[in-house]
């Protein structure tokens, strides 16, 4: 984020599993554009989701060393205990972040099968 000279994000529950995302204020604005544009409020599903994915959305800005203060609601959802041990994941465009018993429990729980392997060879990724 410091190289796009990154000052503000919003901080949000993770949309599939239990971990804190972090964007860069322009990648959550843009996003929410999407989501939002692409919803239908008379749909129940969706304005779940939507609930879930904005209810405990913070604005943060960083400090002179980079850093956001996580809101205790977002923690307790992400399973982050107060000890400070977090495990960081940069995702291309965006972080997350993770304790490290949630993110063992995560990637033991949902590995990437043979199948799912076939429906990325069909995307035109690299």
């Amino acid at each position: 984020m410091s190289e796009e000279d990154v000052r503000e994000v919003v901080i949000s529950k993770g949309i599939d599993s239990h971990h804190i995302d972090v964007y860069p204020l322009p990648k959550w604005i843009a996003l929410r554009d999407k989501i939002t544009a692409s919803m239908q409020l008379v749909n129940r599903v969706h304005r779940n989701f939507l609930r879930q994915f904005t209810q405990n959305a913070a604005h943060c800005t960083l400090d002179s060393q980079g850093r956001i203060m996580l809101t205790p609601p977002l923690m307790e959802k992400a399973g982050i205990k107060g000890n400070g041990n977090v495990v960081i994941i940069g995702m291309i465009d965006f972080m997350e972040i993770w304790d490290p018993d949630e993110l063992k429990k995560h990637e033991d729980n949902t590995p990437l099968t043979d199948s799912d392997f076939e429906k990325l060879e069909q995307l035109p990724l690299i």
